[in-house]
């Protein structure tokens, strides 16, 4: 329960964060001192974030959402056009619902897109879209799945410069993800929201 509450909390806050950083912009009185763009030719990130899947019967099993970790990578395709590759993983303990049983889930999302980066300056926010994979593993007692999902992807962030010569980036990101599973004829929602922070090292 407190794991639940405190994960809404860091959710709500990184969303009205980010809400107020894109309000704020037409603004903000350092718009025009950095000219460059925030991320030249590309960037590594190490990510940290928590993950809500949009399925009830998933939430019935592994109640409260979870803990996501990720590294990405990006290439500047034409000015500030990014092409971005994630890779993330995402493990939940539970117990079957009549059973009571021990059941344990693990996912790797790994999602291509492109997003297009707004060089402000210090706040640079951004949108993008793209393509995603799901690898999924379950094993308890009634059984074992392997398997994997297609789905696609919208995101939107905020990167922020802390100084022009450090090549370093802070990340606030929201990311809604819809990838439909099929197990026994039964059609399961492995798509959700996720909100993460990372941090970006740009070259």
């Amino acid at each position: 329960m407190r794991r639940t509450l405190s994960n809404r909390i860091i959710n709500k806050g990184l969303g009205c964060l980010l809400f107020l950083c894109v309000l704020a912009l037409p603004s903000y009185p350092f718009a025009s001192f950095f000219k460059e763009r925030p991320i030249r030719q590309g960037s590594v990130e190490f990510s940290m974030g928590s993950y809500n899947m949009n399925e009830p019967r998933f939430d019935a099993v592994y109640p409260g959402g979870g803990r996501i970790l990720g590294v990405s990578i990006s290439s500047a395709l034409v000015s500030n056009v990014n092409f971005y590759l994630e890779i993330k993983a995402y493990q939940r303990k539970g117990a079957l619902t009549f059973t009571k049983e021990k059941t344990e889930f693990i996912l790797v999302p790994i999602s291509l897109g492109m997003r297009y980066i707004f060089p402000f300056g210090l706040i640079n926010p951004y949108a993008g879209a793209g393509l995603d994979f799901y690898f999924y593993y379950e094993n308890n007692p009634i059984g074992t799945v392997l398997n994997y999902a297609n789905g696609y992807h919208f995101l939107g962030g905020v990167y922020f410069q802390l100084h022009k010569k450090i090549p370093l980036l802070i990340n606030l990101k929201v990311k809604h993800t819809s990838a439909r599973a099929k197990e026994n004829d039964v059609k399961i929602q492995l798509g959700g929201v996720e909100y993460s922070a990372s941090l970006a090292f740009v070259f």
